[in-house]
Formats: structure tokens, sequence, C-alpha cells
């Protein structure tokens, strides 16, 4: 009974060492995306920059492809812990989402950096994706059940180029994050103002 808890415990420290080395490795993929561009890195370049034998980096990774899917994996996971410290209102309330999302992205600027330009096609549009997605439909409904098919449709494209990871983001670059989330909350509010009041983009 008393080995049991040492092999418990370097269980857990050897755990704890391959989530350090995994996340050096994509800090180290994330700083060469910045610098030098997606198209330039190199396993050994990744290595590298990690500080790592070529040899742990294919442990852990073992082509370009399966080090882009970390870095999307690792933007995935960052996202929901972003979820997850929201205010209950965001749920249900997308100009409030889009209010808190900013200054929280930008926690890991680098990271959202280089997950945007490297990462087109992303797990995240499947998880997070479609959290968003669920709730600007659900705005939709809720502020103006009275549209048409196709007005749904273009007020919903509408909501979603707001609503979305690489927006916050990149109004974040512009202004300061907490600012940013302002601005994004005000132009919520604004088209779906407009929706509720008979606007929208009036294409014949």
């Amino acid at each position: 009974m008393s080995e049991a808890v040492p092999q418990r415990i370097d269980r857990s420290l050897r755990d704890r060492q391959r989530e350090l080395t995994r996340g050096l490795i994509i800090d180290a993929l994330t700083q060469i995306i910045l610098r030098d561009g997606v198209s330039e890195f190199s396993m050994q370049s990744v290595a590298d920059e990690a500080q790592c034998s070529l040899r742990t980096l294919y442990r852990y990774f073992p082509s370009r492809e399966s080090l882009l899917e970390g870095l999307d994996e690792e933007m995935d996971a960052f996202l929901k812990s972003c979820f997850d410290r929201l205010p209950s209102a965001a749920n249900d309330d997308l100009a409030v989402l889009a209010e808190r999302m900013p200054p929280l992205l930008v926690e890991r600027r680098d990271l959202a950096r280089a997950w945007v330009a490297a990462v087109p096609h992303s797990r995240v549009r499947e998880t997070v994706g479609g959290r968003i997605r669920a709730l600007v439909a659900a705005t939709i409904d809720r502020s103006a059940p009275s549209l048409s098919e196709d007005e749904r449709a273009r007020a919903f494209v509408a909501l979603r180029l707001i609503a979305n990871s690489r927006s916050w983001l990149t109004v974040a670059e512009q202004l300061p994050a907490r600012d940013a989330g302002v601005v994004m909350a005000w132009m919520v509010r604004v088209l779906l103002a407009d929706l509720a009041n008979g606007g929208g983009p009036g294409i014949e």
C-alpha cells in the first residue's frame, strides 16, 4: 500500500512535465510564426526555439501539421477558459459577450495572433464557434422575430462579423482592450436596435 503513493506522485510529476514541455513547444512555435511567418517554420527551428532536442519535439509533435493542430488545440482550450470566466449574462446577451471577450483575449495576445495567422480552418469553429453561432441565432430570433429568411441570413452574417475571436482580437489590437470591448458591444446594440426597428441593409 505504501508504494502506491510514490507511484501516483511520479505519474503526476511526469504529467506536469509533459504539459510543461508541450507548452514550451507551442510557445516556441507561436514566436516563430509571429517573427518569421507560418511558412518559415521547420521542426528544427521549433526545437531550437524551445531549447529541446529534435527527438523530444517529434515525441510530442511528429509533423508540422501536428504542430499547427497543437496550436489550434491550445487556442481552443484558452477560449473555453475565457468562456468559463464570463458572467452568466454572457450566455444570453450577445452584447455582454462582445464586451467581455476582447480584454480576455489579450491575456494571450501572441497565441491569438499566431493562431489567426496560421490556422484558417480551426476546431474552434466547431466548439467555441458553435456556441457563438447559437447565441447569435437566438439573439436575432428574440430581437427581430419578424425578419424574413433572407433578412435573417443577412443579419446573422453581420452579427457574426462582430461576434468572433478574430474580430475581437483585431479591434483589441487597435484600442485598449477594455475600450475594444465597449466598442464591440456598442456595434452589437446598434445593429440589433436597427433590426428591431425594421432596419437592415435594404437589399432588393
